[in-house]
């Protein structure tokens, strides 16, 4: 508490001297009495001790008081009541036995003063402290005091939520709720919150989009994914930022297809500007193995977005595969120039990637898995998780200029529509590279032979990948597994496919959906089953498991009871006729 001090050596006009004897008398008993109580009182500022203070010199009486300083400030404060001393006969009678009555009520607290402490409040603290048990008998009163406070702010947010009509208002009461249920690390009831907005009858896009980012943050995928297709519903589709951050949670359940679908609507709506969905469906492109339509979406991202550090370094990786690490320097060094331009620092992203283009044997595996919690913290989502090829070494195979130049001639003709032509090019390419192979035209000249429907030599572009690079391009495991689907090789498409998921880990998750379906087409429901359980483990390491494949787990479980009960020999002795 703030000190209030009065300075005990401060000068006052002196009292008349021709006051009565009997009145100076009475005035110094009371004076007398008042120092004792003062003396006995606790100090006002006792109990602030955070920051110590000497008292000023003028105001620390002597160590030592003598009999004659005493008297002398006796005698002064006496004449400083003299002003207001009473005057009647029966006001003196009454102020001495009050006095009196003061000292004989406190003999025992009226030490003499041998010594007074000349320094802070520190020296008076045991005086007014509590007892060194105090705080341990007290602290559980004081946790469950808080606790019942805790529960109080939250019950009152519920009730206001409850009586508020639906509006900004009451979306706003909800996002307290659910943030203070956060900071107190309570997930379960802030998810349990979100979900019940979700279901909230109102016509309001932002809210469900919002709802959408906070589920998605708090790992609900599933969850997320609802509010997000809420919200676009209520615009007709035309909601470019939902669309977008539904884009990047279909890519992280392996739904290709709708994931290029959402995404690529999302660009239209923004007439191409949008750089959040241009980084993430590159990103997707690179997954498909369409590493030249990757390469597009991330120059268009560093076009409408010069200092977005993912893009760079998933570009400088790309032309680095594409057999042009020195391009791919470029672009990184051109990245660090602006920003030192700027006053930017380099960004964690770029130092990676150049370290991985310049010293190709520490390159890393691992994707950057730890950011995927945080990657929905703003409005436009963005899939943080390095946009490389699981396994991914550098330098890649090393072409010469005219090489690369056919490399890209082939790419220009495949997205102008002339897949022939295109194919012609990669064919040329092949031609130009050692042993007839070139990752990135095997890979590309395989998907445009799929798209003509010429299955067999498709899987001869792609068998070398999964012959020599296996490990950086699962891709084509992937796509070897729907060519043989499609040819009636069903158990050589799971095969497929089961090496495509164990290369992909969590990053495709969908080849396991692949698994399961052909599974279940052969007859093996056990094992369909199986494969759905991995989808599902994989899904619950992002977040939650949406409740279709709980749905599909259930008519498998059944199936493959149904199948093991079919199959069982019977044991039943035959009745005698």
């Amino acid at each position: 508490m703030p000190e209030q001090l009065s300075n005990p050596n401060q000068t006052h006009d002196r009292a008349p001297l021709y006051a009565p004897r009997s009145t100076r008398a009475t005035t110094l008993s009371i004076a007398a009495a008042a120092i004792v109580v003062a003396w006995c009182a606790p100090p006002a500022f006792a109990q602030d001790v955070a920051k110590p203070r000497t008292a000023p010199a003028s105001a620390q009486p002597a160590v030592k008081p003598t009999a004659a300083k005493a008297k002398a400030a006796g005698a002064q404060e006496g004449e400083d009541k003299k002003k207001t001393a009473p005057r009647s006969a029966s006001e003196i009678t009454r102020a001495r036995r009050a006095a009196a009555a003061a000292a004989n009520a406190t003999p025992s607290a009226t030490p003499k003063p041998k010594a007074v402490p000349t320094t802070t409040p520190t020296a008076v603290v045991p005086v007014v402290a509590p007892p060194v048990d105090a705080p341990s008998a007290s602290a559980p009163e004081s946790v469950a005091a808080k606790s019942e406070s805790v529960e109080g702010e939250l019950e009152r947010l519920r009730a206001e939520i409850k009586d508020a009509k639906p509006g900004a208002e009451r979306a706003r009461l909800q996002r307290s709720l659910v943030d203070r249920l956060v900071a107190l690390k309570r997930q379960p009831e802030a998810l349990d919150a979100l979900r019940l907005m979700i279901h909230e009858d109102r016509y309001d896009p932002p809210f469900f989009f919002n709802t959408g980012n906070a589920l998605a943050r708090l790992g609900d995928a599933s969850a997320a994914e609802d509010a997000y297709r809420k919200a676009i519903s209520q615009r007709r589709g035309n909601y470019s930022r939902a669309l977008n951050n539904l884009g990047v949670i279909l890519i992280r359940q392996g739904h290709w297809d709708e994931a290029r679908e959402t995404l690529a609507a999302a660009l239209v709506q923004e007439n191409y500007a949008y750089p959040e969905a241009s980084y993430n469906l590159g990103r997707l492109h690179l997954l498909r193995g369409e590493a030249d339509l990757a390469i597009r979406e991330w120059l268009r991202t560093l076009r409408l977005e010069p200092a977005h550090a993912e893009a760079a370094a998933a570009l400088a990786r790309a032309y680095a595969e594409d057999g042009d690490p020195e391009r791919g320097l470029g672009v990184l060094d051109n990245f660090v120039a602006r920003s030192t331009r700027t006053g930017a620092g380099v960004p964690r992203e770029i130092g990676e990637a150049r370290r991985e283009l310049l010293a190709p044997t520490a390159a890393a595996d691992a994707t950057a898995d730890d950011a995927e919690a945080a990657n929905l913290k703003t409005a436009d989502a963005r899939d943080v998780r390095a946009p490389r090829r699981p396994g991914a070494k550098f330098p890649a195979h090393k072409v010469d200029p005219a090489t690369y130049d056919l490399l890209r001639s082939a790419r220009e003709a495949r997205e102008r529509g002339s897949v022939e032509d295109a194919v012609k090019h990669y064919r040329g390419v092949l031609a130009r590279s050692p042993g007839n192979y070139f990752p990135p035209a095997n890979l590309e000249l395989g998907t445009a032979l799929m798209n003509l429907r010429r299955d067999e030599d498709a899987v001869a572009a792609l068998l070398p990948l999964t012959q020599k690079d296996a490990a950086r391009y699962p891709v084509a495991f992937y796509h070897l597994g729907r060519l043989f689907e499609r040819q009636g090789h069903l158990a050589r498409a799971a095969d497929n496919f089961q090496r495509a998921a164990q290369l992909y880990g969590d990053t495709n998750p969908q080849a396991l959906i692949d698994i399961s379906r052909l599974r279940e087409r052969a007859g093996d429901h056990a094992g369909a089953l199986a494969a759905m359980n991995d989808y599902a483990v994989s899904l619950g390491r992002q977040g939650t498991v949406p409740a279709w494949v709980a749905e599909r787990q259930a008519k498998l479980r059944q199936k493959a009871a149904a199948s093991s009960a079919a199959s069982a020999p019977n044991n039943s002795t035959p009745t005698r006729q």
